[in-house]
């Protein structure tokens, strides 16, 4: 695993392309679908708190770098630059197993809940992340995104907050305490 999953700054994010599951660690600042929309919605801002046209772009350099909207068809592109931030099931389940060991439990979960689910193949997109970034917002026309509990959409092979026995580690899907 290149980078390990940090509150507010790499989230864990499930994309669904081509029929195929894969999750992935990476800074949060990538899945931003629509970079337009999202730059359009601060210069807004920044007009309404008075800055005026502060201008240029809000993105650094990363693996979006010319890809301004990501979606069904932008991902073939897009998917070799972040296969370094790709990561199995069972990284992930030891992650959160030796977390569970050295963190409190909500620390645990606010860092191992998968923030985004990305079906490109439905050009769809739900959020769990919990901070004021509304990825879903900021998706492709003809896109849906919502801020929604995605969890049971993922097939239960995939989901790396089960352990060996079937035992949801994190308790998430059985509380009901998420939304």
């Amino acid at each position: 695993m290149l980078l390990e999953p940090k509150m507010l700054e790499n989230i864990i994010v499930g994309l669904l392309v081509d029929n195929s599951f894969n999750w992935y660690v990476s800074p949060k600042d990538l899945w931003f679908l629509d970079r337009k929309k999202q730059e359009e919605a601060y210069m807004l801002k920044f007009k309404e708190i008075g800055l005026g046209n502060i201008g240029g772009n809000i993105h650094t350099d990363d693996e979006r770098t010319g890809i301004e909207i990501l979606d069904e068809h932008s991902i073939i592109e897009f998917t070799p630059k972040i296969n370094k931030y790709s990561v199995s099931r069972e990284e992930l389940r030891e992650a959160l197993k030796l977390n569970l060991l050295t963190k409190s439990k909500e620390d645990t979960i606010y860092t191992f809940l998968p923030s985004l689910y990305i079906n490109f193949d439905k050009r769809e997109l739900y959020s769990l992340y919990s901070e004021p970034a509304s990825y879903e917002d900021f998706v492709p026309e003809n896109w849906m995104g919502v801020y929604e509990n995605f969890l049971s959409m993922i097939d239960r092979k995939e989901k790396y907050w089960y352990d060996e026995n079937g035992v949801d580690l994190l308790n998430i899907e059985n509380d009901g305490g998420i939304r």
